[in-house]
């Protein structure tokens, strides 16, 4: 029992000798002084009664009992330990002694200002000082100069945590009551409170950022105790604060030294070092204890989260969606309940194709938080990345809107904006401008309605519309950087740069903060000409775009980008680029790694949008432009006629090679010609006197079979704009020249037109084509050639609607070896009404129109004639009926007319150029003539054209073409094979597009 440690084990032993053997008082003596000592008093008192029930032991009992209660501070409680003593006992000195104390105690108890003293101290005592202000300001009010009321007060501030008063108070009894014994107790809680009234002096300097006053306070709270660490750890907090990396870490790890306990030093440390480097922080970490660890497990937390969310953000970039969202799983983990992680993870596995689940993790927040503005505002952008503008609009509504905060507020106004702007462009889309913008007039005015109509206004070339909409935007909100590039982007479009360079220099780079700005800026920066400008500006927009979740904002930089890289030189880099953009505009949710995948996203499909569209089609366009193309093809056609000269049964073979070059297309050609058109009739004599040559002035013998085969190269390049060739007719030919041509495309709004120069054959006729030689029984003279020399200009006008126009006008000098020269003009024009206009399939229906003139009549075979059809007037009327259709691996175009048809000829001389003929037959030959006329009458035509596309990288196709008229009767059949180097499974072409002869370009 003398031993502490053992104090415990002595008192359950003497319980248990008490409990077997009760009434042994020198051992319930000894227990009831050692529970009392333990600070066991019930069980004491308990002892004591059981001793009292002894006659022996009774006055023992009285004096220990009376010993424990009778130094008891004056309160009820005192009153009623001393009232419970006189219940049990009756007689003795310490009886008589407990009443006279009663007594007392209840006259002292009976004066307010004591009881109020009293009850004060006996709350200090129990620690509960909060409690007891009030009664002992009573006390103290009372007796000024009752200084162990006023340390009591000091105690009770104390506690309560108001130092500066228990300072106040401590130093006031120290200066009543300098010989008190309570000296030592109050110095030492003067001191206490001294130093934390410092400490939270400069924790408040601190937080209103005085740091110079924060420091002075911690310096002296330091002075005032310098053992204790958190002084050192407020200036480590304000070295933090200044940025003083250096010093707060060593007043923080001076005060780990003071105290391994302090939780904020670690805490500090552990930030300092996060802001350093999260592995600097993570390898600080690891070196702490469990405890210390665990005093920061929500910065340990913290860090695995950033570092969790870094790798997402990086996977997001490249299009890893599902990886990413695996991490975001784990993020949330780490964070239960997180609105944006959950955001991030539904975001990622929407994009990952996983819609069920991503739209169950939002369902789960929502019903875990109903009535968090922050759910509902995330699970509503959710819903409107996902396309679901309803359904968002809904779920805002969930919220009552006295709860809706800004940001719920601007997306509601968005959705709700949306919604009439979808409807307003499904208007538009359907060619009805006009009721869209009614629809769009009819709200209440806002300036994302002006922008968009400003915006129509400009995409139809109503520049000075456009102006006064972006003016009367800016006039409401002057700096409104929308309108303010809307005016930068009509002044490009008037070709006044000057103003649009002035104007581009003026805007606000603070505020043109989103990437779409950007984008527009760096459009404008490409249309004045300034290239290093606009690539600066994509090249940092670029990454962000990639690094945001799919949008219209970052798909459209993405496309830009694109397009921007390919005009610049780098078609490869724009390609990649364009693989980005469709994973921005949510074509796919994985960036396509091969060429299959990526060109068999490049097909059309009909629930897409403007931008889905343009993302398809200008890389569709760019990826062909890139390949390399091989051609073979084949094709056999003829016209019924004489034997001889126009009995035609023609053979061309057509290799092409085509490339990319600059940012166009070049090409090489060669067609094999092979030519024959029978051979003559003869007489009994083996000759022959037909229109021929000079067989009508001599009858012409030998050379009966009349065919000949050429080869004729070109090379030539294509872009958007320019088109040119140039080549031969085939040599080996009687005639051989050089032929080509370039041209120019451009358009004037819905006005497309092409201006053309050329030199190109006639290829009806062997004659024409490629010449003939008269019998060497006669003059052997090698005639025909003939070659077209002039220009014309086409017209379109098809703004992918139902209606269509188109027309084309050309002169010509026709000229050709010993061939009398002449001159044509041809117009022809046309009208198509599209009867089914969809992306994969066109029923068309049209009215054509041909006028043409050609001065003379040289359509005869016949010395310095040419051979070709060149009527005086011709007018022609037809009505084509077209199917165009394609699947994923077939495309064909059936296809029919039916015509009537006028001509005139005048009657022209057999021979124009008597220079070429003998004299000996110049007489006859003058007076022979090729009799003049008219006709007319129907005729029909009939297509057919199909394609298959047998692998990625091969291509077949067959053509079959017949046409009936009067005077022209030729028909085709082609067979071609087509090789992609790259590799093609996109849209096919509609109609297929296959080799044209060379002659007949």
């Amino acid at each position: 029992a003398k031993l502490p440690a053992r104090r415990h084990e002595a008192i359950n032993q003497l319980q248990k000798i008490n409990a077997v053997s009760p009434g042994n008082n020198a051992l319930q003596n000894a227990l009831a002084q050692l529970l009392f000592a333990s600070g066991r008093r019930d069980e004491g008192f308990a002892v004591l009664k059981q001793m009292a029930k002894s006659s022996t032991g009774r006055s023992a009992a009285s004096a220990i009992w009376y010993q424990q209660i009778k130094d008891l501070p004056v309160s009820d409680a005192s009153v009623k330990a001393l009232q419970d003593y006189l219940t049990q006992f009756s007689e003795g000195d310490s009886v008589s002694a407990a009443r006279a104390q009663l007594s007392e105690q209840q006259k002292q108890l009976a004066d307010p200002a004591f009881r109020a003293r009293s009850q004060g101290i006996a709350a200090v005592n129990a620690g509960e000082g909060g409690k007891a202000i009030a009664q002992l300001q009573q006390a103290v009010s009372a007796r000024q100069d009752d200084s162990e009321a006023v340390g009591a007060l000091g105690q009770a501030y104390s506690q309560r945590g108001d130092r500066a008063r228990a300072v106040a108070q401590f130093e006031k009894a120290l200066a009543m009551a300098p010989h008190s014994s309570s000296r030592d107790k109050w110095e030492s809680l003067l001191k206490v409170n001294r130093y934390w009234l410092l400490i939270q002096q400069g924790d408040a300097a601190l937080k209103a950022n005085n740091l110079a006053q924060a420091e002075r306070f911690y310096q002296q709270a330091r002075a005032v105790d310098n053992t204790d660490s958190y002084a050192v750890l407020g200036l480590g907090d304000v070295a933090m604060a200044r940025k003083d990396n250096a010093a707060a870490e060593r007043y923080y790890q001076q005060t780990l030294r003071m105290d391994s306990g302090n939780t904020n030093a670690v805490r500090g440390l552990a930030n300092l070092y996060r802001q350093q480097s999260p592995q600097k922080a993570a390898a600080f970490i690891a070196s702490l204890s469990a405890s210390q660890r665990r005093s920061i497990d929500d910065i340990e937390r913290s860090l695995e989260n950033d570092r969790l969310a870094q790798q997402a953000e990086t996977l997001e970039s490249e299009g890893k969606w599902a990886q990413a969202a695996e991490l975001h799983r784990r993020r949330l983990a780490l964070d239960p309940g997180s609105v944006w992680v959950t955001y991030r993870l539904s975001r990622d596995l929407w994009q990952a194709g996983q819609h069920a689940q991503a739209d169950a993790q939002m369902r789960s927040l929502a019903q875990q938080k109903p009535n968090d503005p922050e759910q509902v505002y995330a699970y509503g952008l959710y819903l409107s990345g996902s396309d679901r503008d309803r359904a968002a609009l809904a779920h805002l509504n969930t919220l009552p809107t006295s709860q809706w905060n800004s940001n719920i507020q601007e997306l509601a106004g968005r959705l709700q904006s949306n919604q009439v702007l979808e409807s307003a462009n499904r208007l538009r889309d359907s060619g009805k401008e006009r009721e869209a913008e009614a629809l769009l007039r009819q709200q209440p005015p806002s300036t994302r309605i002006a922008l968009t109509l400003a915006d129509w206004a400009q995409q139809r070339g109503d520049n000075a519309a456009a102006r006064a909409a972006y003016d009367a935007v800016l006039a409401r909100e002057p700096g409104n950087v929308d309108a303010m590039l809307g005016r930068v982007e009509i002044d490009i479009a008037q070709g006044d740069n000057a103003a649009a360079r002035a104007q581009l220099a003026a805007l606000p780079a603070s505020q043109i903060t989103s990437i779409n700005m950007q984008r527009r800026v760096a459009l404008a920066q490409l249309q004045l000409g300034d290239i290093t400008a606009a690539a600066r500006t994509f090249n940092r927009i670029t990454p962000q775009a990639k690094a945001q979740p799919p949008s219209m904002e970052s798909a459209m930089v993405l496309r830009d980008a694109a397009a921007f890289q390919a005009q610049t030189g780098e078609p490869q880099r724009a390609l990649e680029t364009y693989k980005e953009a469709m994973v921005a505009a949510a074509i796919t949710p994985v960036r396509p790694l091969d060429n299959d995948t990526f060109t068999r996203l490049t097909r059309n499909d009909e629930k897409d949008d403007w931008l889905k569209r343009g993302v398809r089609s200008d890389a569709a366009e760019l990826y062909r432009q890139q390949d390399l193309n091989v051609t073979l093809a084949h094709d056999y056609w003829g016209s019924s006629g004489t034997g001889g000269y126009s009995d035609l049964k023609a053979h061309t073979t057509m290799l092409q090679v085509d490339a990319p070059w600059s940012d166009g297309r070049a090409f090489f050609r060669t067609d094999m010609v092979n030519m024959d058109v029978g051979r003559f009739s003869t007489d009994a004599d083996g000759k022959y006197d037909n229109n021929w040559g000079t067989c009508t002035l001599e009858k012409c013998s030998g050379h009966r079979s009349q065919a000949d085969t050429g080869a004729s190269v070109a090379v030539g390049w294509q872009n958007e704009t320019w088109r040119w060739d140039i080549g031969t007719t085939p040599m080996g030919f009687n005639v051989v020249d050089v032929v080509g041509g370039v041209s120019y495309s451009d358009d004037i709004g819905p006005l497309g037109y092409t201006l053309n120069a050329h030199r190109r054959p006639i290829s009806s006729s062997l004659l024409a084509f490629g010449g003939q030689k008269d019998a060497s029984s006669n003059t052997g003279t090698k005639w025909g050639g003939v070659r077209a020399n002039g220009g014309g200009v086409s017209l379109s006008y098809d703004k992918g609607e139902a209606n269509g126009v188109w027309a084309s006008l050309s002169g010509d000098q026709l000229s050709g070896k010993n061939v009398e020269d002449n001159w044509r003009v041809r117009w022809m024009t046309g009208y198509y009404y599209k009867v089914i206009n969809e992306n994969n399939r066109r029923v068309t229906v049209g009215l054509n129109n041909m006028i043409w003139h050609y001065d003379k009549d040289l359509s005869g075979y016949s010395l310095g004639q040419g051979g070709y059809y060149s009527p005086q007037e011709y007018l022609s009327f037809a009505v084509p009926v077209m199917w165009r259709q394609r699947t994923e691996n077939w495309s064909w175009e059936l296809g029919g007319s039916v015509s009537w048809s006028h001509s005139r000829n005048r009657t022209m001389p057999r021979y124009p150029l008597m220079n070429l003929i003998p004299a000996d037959y110049q007489e006859d030959a003058r007076d022979q003539t090729n009799g003049g006329g008219s006709s007319q009458g129907f005729g029909y035509t009939a297509r057919a054209l199909i394609e298959r596309r047998v692998t990625a990288n091969w291509f077949v196709g067959t053509a079959v073409d017949i046409q009936q008229a009067k005077d022209y009767t030729p028909s085709h059949l082609l067979l071609y094979v087509r090789y992609s180097a790259a590799g093609w499974q996109g849209d096919m072409d509609l109609p297929p597009q296959p080799l044209v002869p060379y002659a007949d370009w």
